[in-house]
């Protein structure tokens, strides 16, 4: 019996939301949220949250939360409700998956995707990269970042290559750096979409949208700016030097601080080389235990991916997205850390992966459809395997 059409268009996005939701039993982050705690300090009048925790920073004696603040924002009505301790951030964080998914399909629109390869590519994206690992964990703030930034950035996105009104192009920028850092390559990168947007309108007319998203985005950078300065007493500390590390993470910083180019070696091995590395344990090491926390590469994890290098169309708009990958990139890899601990992902790589998707979705239409579905494929069954059924593997096979 065959599917209706409509149905096996889904097909991709079902499947995938289906796995997702088997994965919902991997173990949850054992400690606070800190976007929460920040959450509820701002509901008490403060800036300080009450400490130590996993990667609070230590200033003048009171403990703060460094990571940028939107996300905390996000959970900001539901720690108003329940407290932090009690919020639902799973939960919250599929809902704003939810959003992304619906927000990546109107991008492909904007972008004249097929219908029929859409949900291959929303798939791609949420499914057969370090997304989904984010959206199961989290509780931890990390994660939760990562999920609340690529939704900002779809929004982005989805307004600079439609309407292209520059005020909410830039808010919704602005407001993806206020969850990483790193999104700050895509400013110039939307600031550029939306001059593109209305090159049949006129120079003043791109000027003045370009300009708006470039404004816009600056009040969102001043207004982080502004908040390091009450909390650390410089604008750009950014508190990261604050946080206690251990492991040799600690090591690395000591030796060589946060950014280095003695890290780019590991860094790009394990970006672009690192194979799934499936760990085994018990006395004859024989069961199963997970994989490497220190996570799988790009090239092996999420090959769909390299479907960007056969873009083709606006040379402009071609030249500002790989321009602002390659800077986001290079800063990454030059980062003491490539984003451990993670599960058959490089999860930093989010940071650029939105723009990228875009190059990948018009790559698409240069390929044999069943070459670029068969990466998408693998980089989704692989999550399968990775995150929703190898603990349940690793459970039946304790005994050996």
């Amino acid at each position: 019996m065959s599917l209706p059409p409509a149905l096996r268009k889904a097909l991709p996005v079902l499947l995938a939301l289906l796995a997702l939701g088997l994965s919902f039993r991997l173990p949850r982050y054992d400690g606070p949220n800190l976007y929460g705690l920040q959450a509820q300090a701002w509901l008490e009048g403060k800036l300080e949250v009450p400490g130590p925790a996993e990667d609070l920073s230590l200033y003048g004696g009171r403990y703060y939360v460094a990571f940028p603040p939107f996300p905390s924002v996000v959970v900001l009505p539901a720690v108003a409700l329940v407290g932090h301790e009690r919020v639902p951030y799973r939960v919250i964080a599929l809902g704003v998956a939810v959003l992304a998914a619906w927000v990546a399909w109107r991008v492909l629109r904007r972008l004249e995707i097929p219908p029929e390869d859409r949900p291959w590519l929303v798939a791609a994206l949420l499914a057969g990269t370090a997304f989904w690992f984010c959206v199961m964990q989290s509780e931890a703030v990390w994660f939760l970042a990562h999920v609340v930034a690529v939704t900002c950035s779809l929004l982005a996105l989805d307004e600079a290559l439609g309407r292209g009104r520059g005020a909410w192009a830039g808010l919704w920028a602005g407001l993806a750096f206020l969850s990483r850092q790193l999104c700050v390559y895509l400013i110039p990168f939307i600031a550029v979409a939306v001059w593109l947007r209305h090159a049949e309108a006129g120079r003043r007319r791109q000027v003045l949208q370009a300009g708006t998203v470039l404004a816009v985005a600056g009040v969102c950078t001043l207004a982080y700016l502004a908040l390091n300065a009450a909390r650390f007493g410089n604008p750009f500390d950014t508190g990261y030097a604050g946080m206690p590390l251990g492991d040799f993470l600690a090591e690395r910083v000591k030796r060589y601080g946060l950014f280095h180019p003695a890290y780019v070696p590991f860094n790009f091995f394990h970006m672009f080389l690192e194979g799934p590395h499936f760990m085994f344990g018990g006395p004859r090491q024989l069961a199963p235990t997970g994989m490497d926390g220190l996570g799988t590469s790009l090239t092996f994890a999420s090959p769909f991916v390299f479907v960007a290098l056969a873009a083709r169309g606006e040379r402009a708009l071609r030249v500002a997205a790989w321009s602002m990958v390659l800077l986001a990139l290079v800063h990454m890899l030059h980062y003491y850390n490539n984003g451990w601990v993670q599960l058959n992902a490089q999860r930093f790589s989010l940071d650029f992966l939105p723009v990228l998707w875009v190059l990948v979705a018009l790559g698409t239409r240069r390929l044999e459809t069943r070459l670029w579905k068969g990466l998408v494929a693998w980089s989704v069954g692989l999550n399968v395997f990775a995150l929703a059924l190898l603990p349940v593997l690793m459970r039946s096979m304790r005994r050996l």
